[in-house]
């Protein structure tokens, strides 16, 4: 039992004490009259002695009296005490249960929390494992796609396909009046500027006997007051009779509008105050002249005698590039139809310009639509290589398997004239269209430029 319990205990013991001697002292004091009576009638010394016995018990009956009653006072203190003590042990006790109510919360809270965590941590380990795979796979895809590469390599077979016989080596002559070379090729190093360029016919064109309908320039454009090159992709209509007469006759003729306009688009391009309104009226001059150019190709062979636009139907891009050292190179790129500029940086390659920005513009064609050529100013840094592509090339080049592969051979080195045709040549299956390219490396200094390899 507690202290508290024990001092009740005691407390009460002490009321029924005192309750008992107050009973025996009442009693004495009623039986006192009759003894004095007795005594007063009786005056003799047994009765003296006991009248004298009796006050003296009287006096310790008072005295025992007064300590009960002491007694009494100080239990009443005490029991005042153990009250006041109950009072404080019982809101003691009220506090003790908001402190287990409030603990048992702050259990509740911290359990939430510890729930909430070990699902953080489960996520966090799945996504851990997501990103183990995937890098898992990303490696099994490069060191398959290098076995294969080596493979390849080591039996001396095309690089992307099992073929051992080089497409470059056609196995029948093109028919027909409009027919050209199966290959061209051309190339210079001119500094820090090193520039390739080939067309091939098309494995559909060689398999039917068909001729090559691209065309590609190389021209120094010594018109415009600061050193540029121009360069020119022109990819003719599978349908048109005469598109590769129509292709080579556009390519050259934007050599000759680029010099007839050549002061205004270099004042346009590099002057302080280059006005782009004024540089895009130049490209609709330039391009309606080619356009009047190649309706010369089938003059008279359309109904009434005029132009057969149908059948020299071609799409076209160019690209100026200023030449010189320097570690941001200015270029314009412009052009009507579905061809695209590329640009290899980091051994990535992405499109930067292409002439129509939705489906119906990629479906221009010169000469009707010469006066909706499309362009666009941009910068290449140092090791950048732009390459300006029909659209069969260009979706060869922006392709998962053959990309990479082309951008491991033309990152950053110039390759032999004989070479860079061969990898254009590469015997990989694509859509069976004519493979025309121009590739321009950008070593920013004369410097920097490396050695031809094959």
């Amino acid at each position: 039992m507690t202290t508290t319990t024990w001092l009740i205990i005691l407390l009460v013991l002490s009321v029924v004490a005192n309750v008992a001697l107050t009973a025996q002292l009442t009693a004495r004091r009623r039986s006192r009259p009759a003894l004095l009576r007795a005594t007063t009638a009786t005056d003799s010394p047994q009765t003296l002695r006991e009248l004298e016995s009796t006050r003296l018990e009287l006096d310790q009956a008072r005295r025992a009296a007064d300590h009960a009653a002491g007694l009494v006072q100080g239990r009443d203190l005490e029991l005042g005490r153990v009250r006041g003590l109950l009072a404080q042990a019982q809101a003691q006790a009220a506090d003790a249960a908001a402190a287990v109510e409030e603990a048992l919360g702050l259990r509740k809270e911290r359990e939430e929390l510890l729930a909430r965590l070990r699902e953080l941590e489960e996520e966090v380990r799945r996504r851990s494992r997501e990103r183990d795979d995937a890098q898992t796979q990303a490696l099994a895809r490069i060191h398959e796609l290098e076995r294969r590469l080596a493979d390849a390599e080591d039996r001396a077979e095309g690089p992307l396909g099992p073929e051992p016989v080089s497409p470059a080596i056609p196995r029948q002559l093109p028919v027909g009046r409009d027919t050209t070379a199966d290959s061209s090729v051309d190339g210079a190093d001119l500094g820090p500027v090193v520039v390739r360029a080939a067309s091939a016919r098309g494995d559909r064109a060689r398999h039917d006997g068909e001729h090559r309908r691209d065309a590609v320039l190389l021209r120094f454009a010594e018109e415009i007051p600061a050193p540029t090159l121009l360069s020119a992709v022109a990819a003719g209509s599978p349908r048109g009779r005469w598109s590769q007469s129509a292709a080579d006759r556009a390519c050259r003729s934007l050599a000759t509008q680029v010099g007839r306009y050549g002061e205004g688009l270099g004042r346009a391009l590099y002057g302080p105050d280059g006005d782009d309104g004024a540089l895009g009226a130049l490209l609709r001059t330039a391009l309606q002249g080619v356009a009047h150019s190649m309706r010369l190709v089938t003059r008279g062979e359309g109904p009434g005698g005029e132009a057969d636009d149908a059948a020299i139907e071609v799409a076209l891009t160019g690209l100026l590039t200023r030449l010189g050292d320097g570690r941001e190179r200015e270029h314009l790129a412009f052009g009507v139809g579905d061809g695209a500029l590329l640009r290899l940086r980091d051994g990535e390659w992405s499109a930067v310009f292409t002439p129509g920005d939705s489906a119906p513009h990629r479906t221009l064609r010169l000469p009707a639509d010469a006066a909706r050529v499309g362009w666009e100013r941009l910068t290449t840094l140092p090791g950048d290589v732009l390459a300006v592509c029909s659209p069969p090339m260009a979706e060869l080049l922006l392709r998962d398997d053959a990309g990479p592969w082309f951008a491991a051979r033309w990152a950053g080195r110039q390759p032999y004239l004989t070479s860079f045709l061969s990898e254009v040549n590469v015997p990989v299956r694509s859509t069976g269209g004519d493979r025309s390219v121009v590739c321009l490396w950008d070593f920013g200094d004369a410097r920097e430029a490396r050695s031809a390899t094959p």
